[in-house]
């Protein structure tokens, strides 16, 4: 007989799932702002910094932010609002989508608009490097150059608990915030001192750095 845990599980899954078309709608338009983002970076970046940031959150928009924010082009409250509904809960609703989409998940019966979002086998393998390392590797993804959206997607679907997901995602996407912000301004005050190819350099490092990270993750799944 189920336990009223195991009941109340299964009823908190199906709730969800009634809203799988909602969750996809949402998912296709945080993709659309993040591909609209790239033609129109070249008019947002001197005036509408923020604005960009709010499409496009990446490690390399969020690094010129920093540069911007020693510069005093912009400052620093708003380039983080800007960037956490889809920075944070853009890769939330991910994890929302997993857990919407465990049962096709886990047989392999995906239909195909949701596989370009999810990536099944993908989702599988993070899946179990989830089971093997537990939610440090969710704040390690989300400090490196890493999908942290299908890291989501893989911690809703292998059942992991709000509990345990929310807060460890939540530490390391504004530890990734901090990071990338920090070292924009730390290259600015380079750039100030030392010139051009210092700053560059720096840029080059960093990012050789986060991907040699995502790329030990990616080995170990």
């Amino acid at each position: 007989m189920a336990t009223k845990l195991q009941r109340t599980d299964v009823a908190r899954h199906s709730r969800v799932r009634q809203y799988r078309g909602v969750l996809l709608a949402l998912a296709a338009a945080r993709a659309v702002f993040a591909a609209i983002a790239i033609p129109l970076a070249p008019m947002l970046y001197e005036d509408h910094l923020v604005g960009l940031v709010a499409l496009r959150p990446t490690k390399e928009v969020l690094l010129f932010s920093g540069f911007q924010t020693r510069e005093g082009e912009v400052t620093l409250l708003p380039v983080i609002l800007a960037a956490i509904p889809i920075l944070v809960f853009g890769v939330w609703l991910f994890y929302v989508l997993g857990r919407a989409y465990a049962r096709e998940l886990h047989d392999g019966d995906v239909p195909k608009p949701v596989a370009r979002l999810l990536k099944p086998e993908r989702v599988k393998a993070l899946s179990k490097l989830l089971d093997e390392k537990g939610t440090r590797v969710i704040v390690l993804g989300r400090i490196a150059a890493f999908p942290s959206a299908l890291m989501a997607a893989a911690a809703g679907a292998s059942g992991m608990e709000p509990r345990r997901f929310l807060p460890a995602d939540a530490a390391g996407a504004l530890l990734s915030i901090a990071e990338v912000l920090v070292a924009g301004y730390i290259f600015g005050e380079a750039y100030t001192r030392a010139g051009t190819w210092i700053t560059v350099f720096g840029v080059v490092v960093l990012f050789a750095l986060l991907f040699f990270v995502g790329r030990t993750l990616r080995r170990e799944t």
